[in-house]
């Protein structure tokens, strides 16, 4: 018996000494919440403010993720995508993977990753690779001497997708699935980070993902919640709606918004702390057709023309809006259920995000409980300050996730100066060539959750100075818009000696605005009012 006890010990502590600690260099108890900041590093071929490495801020990103490498095409194993930028094997190379991972040097507590894949990678030789035991030997030894060679932390899986675009729908799913545990395996004696990028839409999930399994094999999955909507859509629709409208009961429109992704995840395997909420730097964008004709839902040209830094049809990132809206005239407008706003002019209409949308999607994702937030990319913000301080999107991410306002579930839409009228989109088409973006979504439609951590207390709200019904789960309060997603306690957007109670009466929300007792502020981490 003391024997068999004896080998049972060694054997753990074998297994022990083979798992070695993780590469995730974060300091979770300092920035508790992951920032993933993707990096499209073909930018720096842009004519037009080049985005090189030296631009990242070491410190607004707990994680990095330098996109993209590829998978040889012959030999199914990983490959540098662009040599002269990213390898460092001759002098005349520009070290890009080098000095991506010296990032490290000023800030210790940041994580490099590289990610595998993205949209123009295709399925198809993803698709071949898995399906073949000896062809994915091959990869993971690759990506393993590719991991040590070029000393990033881990890797970022993103295909597009299993069972999708050339894939094999019939057996991708499994095979994927297989390839994870390999690479997850393969991978443990090292400590190093095994992540994904993940789909949106509900139809690509379930050809894609073993979610139950998936969950507890990688470290952590970024959910794409973006390019719902675009110019190979022949009307007008928005990139990242954070919730559906009340007159889009088309499938498309009940599955192609955040709200919904993120709880289709949720009640189908995947948890909170292994969830990252995608969030975007960028628009799309189509052409108009007729000027009269501007509203969500109205018919578009097409897609419009490229942009002048991105020089991508159909897209406008951040840096470039801010300088168009200052530039020309732009009628911008804010739709109360997407949380986001949309904008035109003669030529153009455009469905993008900014620091008050942001702010409203940072705020769900935190009433949410989900691990963090992700960002594509950070070549889109306005990163060399044409439109005021530099880097005002990831500014915000950092000081609502990590920073001065972690705390804060503030969503700083107020109120539009014209109020558009809900239109009834037309169905848009059901055949997506485009990035990360679902096509028509199959016809089951499981519930969405309420998100957790609800609060631990519910004052009567019976002393109030105003009450508003709002049975669109939205309100202003002082010209801030406030949203109910359930019942219990929200800050003041103005008043520290005052508080919000959300409750559910009769289909509807109610807004409540309750007084502190008097010498007392509110306090939203303990859900009270406590000794200014």
């Amino acid at each position: 018996m003391k024997t068999s006890c004896a080998i049972l010990i060694l054997m753990a502590c074998f297994g022990l000494m083979n798992a070695a600690v993780k590469r995730d260099h974060n300091n979770y108890s300092k920035n508790p919440m992951r920032i993933v900041c993707y990096v499209g590093t073909w930018s720096v071929y842009h004519k037009v403010d080049p985005y090189t490495i030296e631009d990242i801020d070491p410190f607004k990103c707990t994680h990095l993720m330098y996109g993209f490498a590829k998978i040889d095409e012959y030999k199914y194993t990983i490959q540098v995508f662009d040599p002269y930028q990213d390898d460092n094997h001759n002098t005349w190379e520009k070290h890009g993977y080098e000095r991506f991972n010296n990032l490290r040097l000023k800030n210790p507590e940041l994580t490099t990753m590289i990610s595998l894949g993205g949209w123009y990678e295709g399925s198809e030789k993803y698709s071949d690779m898995v399906a073949n035991p000896t062809y994915r030997k091959q990869f993971v030894q690759s990506v393993l001497d590719f991991l040590q060679e070029y000393k990033f932390d881990g890797l970022d899986l993103d295909w597009e997708y299993p069972g999708s675009r050339l894939g094999n729908p019939k057996i991708d799913k499994q095979n994927y699935l297989t390839l994870v545990r390999e690479l997850k395996e393969a991978f443990e004696p090292f400590g190093y980070l095994l992540t994904a990028a993940v789909s949106p839409g509900k139809d690509k999930i379930d050809v894609a993902y073993e979610l139950k399994e998936l969950n507890q094999l990688f470290d952590w999955m970024n959910v794409m919640t973006y390019d719902y909507h675009g110019g190979w859509e022949n009307v007008f629709g928005h990139n990242a709606p954070l919730y559906k409208r009340p007159d889009e009961t088309d499938e498309l429109h009940t599955y192609f918004n955040v709200n919904y992704t993120m709880h289709y995840y949720l009640n189908n395997g995947a948890t909170r702390d292994k969830l990252v909420m995608g969030v975007p730097f960028y628009g799309r964008a189509w052409s108009i057709e007729d000027r009269s004709k501007v509203k969500l839902g109205d018919p578009a040209k097409g897609m419009s023309p490229p942009g002048f830094i991105t020089g991508e049809e159909g897209v406008l990132s951040y840096i470039e809006l801010c300088q168009l809206f200052q530039k020309e005239e732009w009628h911008i407008q804010y739709d109360e259920y997407y949380n986001a706003p949309y904008g035109y002019n003669d030529k153009i209409w455009v469905g993008y995000d900014d620091l008050a949308s942001i702010s409203c999607k940072l705020a769900f994702l935190k009433e949410l409980g989900v691990s963090g937030v992700m960002i594509w990319s950070l070549e889109n913000d306005d990163f060399k300050g044409h439109c005021g301080p530099k880097y005002p999107l990831l500014n915000k991410v950092h000081n609502m996730i990590n920073g001065d306002e972690k705390n804060s579930y503030e969503c700083l839409l107020g109120p539009s100066t014209t109020t558009p009228t809900p239109t009834t989109p037309s169905t848009p088409s059901t055949t997506t060539p485009t990035p990360t973006t679902p096509s028509t979504p199959s016809t089951t439609t499981p519930t969405p959750t309420t998100p957790s951590t609800p609060s631990t207390t519910t004052p009567t709200p019976t002393t109030t100075d105003s009450t508003s019904e709002t049975p669109k789960y939205t309100t202003y309060v002082d010209g801030h818009l406030i949203k109910c997603y359930k019942e219990g306690d929200l800050p003041h957007p103005t008043n520290i000696h005052k508080y919000l109670v959300c409750e559910y009466v009769n289909g509807g929300w109610w807004v409540h605005i309750m007084p502190c007792p008097p010498g007392t502020i509110w306090c939203q981490e303990k859900l009270t009012c406590i000794t200014e």
